[in-house]
């Protein structure tokens, strides 16, 4: 990738441990990036490197992303210590697989807290930052298949969490136009994966074992695909999803 516009530029990850976002930190610090990864469990994101051979570099900051002081503290060190941010990788959620009539008011909290509330915060801090560097910018949002339709499933153990997504969905439309209006070089894309084979779906056990998966890479290369368009090119949308297999 030897004209990849983004290479030595800093990218930041939240929910960059594993799954999607480790996966998706390694990738862009292998194009030649700085990816600096947001992440309650650090220590995990600096073990990336280990994955890395390229001439990028992953940093590790601990950060609980539903704390709003400690996500505000962790965009200002960003901004201290590297100066800018020219990515951000929206990508920290959790799913609690239940039914709604069996959810908890606290258990629900916590979804629309981190899904929504801390993904519009990190959209906050980010675009305040990148409207005074006045550099062409880009933030990927890592959404889900889930925030455009809801599939008739067996057993739909799926409480607001859909809501969540389709909150993100109305978010990343409201934002491009603000985006727009306030005459930013700043793109915006939404990520929408079906099902990925991490241990997010742990929380569905066996009932998801025999249904195609995507692999974490695959999204991370959706991600670098919508990074590498050319000047004045937006992916606004990307849905991808696990083909079955045919015999």
């Amino acid at each position: 990738m030897e004209s990849f516009y983004w290479r030595n530029k800093v990218a930041v990850i939240t929910g960059a441990s594993v799954g999607i976002g480790a996966s998706t930190a390694v990738t862009l610090a292998n194009a030649g990036m700085v990816v600096i990864g947001l992440a309650r469990r650090m220590e995990l994101v600096e073990a990336l490197n280990a994955q890395v051979t390229g001439e990028g570099k992953i940093f590790g900051r601990q950060c609980d992303l539903s704390d709003d002081e400690q996500l505000i503290s962790s965009f200002n060190w960003i901004q201290e210590r590297f100066h800018c941010i020219h990515v951000l990788i929206c990508n920290a959620g959790i799913l609690k697989a239940n039914f709604l009539s069996e959810s908890s008011t606290k258990d629900i909290k916590e979804l629309f807290d981190l899904n929504v509330i801390a993904t519009a915060s990190c959209l906050r801090e980010t675009l305040k930052h990148m409207a005074k560097i006045k550099v062409p910018c880009h933030i990927v949002v890592i959404n889900s298949v889930l925030g455009h339709r809801i599939p008739e499933v067996p057993v739909p153990l799926f409480s607001v969490y859909p809501a969540t997504k389709h909150a993100i969905t109305a978010l990343c439309q409201t934002v491009r136009q603000e985006i727009h209006f306030l005459k930013l070089n700043i793109k915006l894309t939404s990520i929408c994966p079906g099902m990925v084979d991490t241990d997010f779906l742990n929380v569905y056990s066996q009932a998801v074992d025999e249904l195609p998966k995507l692999q974490a890479v695959d999204v991370a290369k959706a991600v670098l695909y919508a990074l590498d368009t050319p000047d004045g090119v937006q992916v606004e949308d990307i849905i991808l999803q696990k083909m079955r297999k045919v015999d």
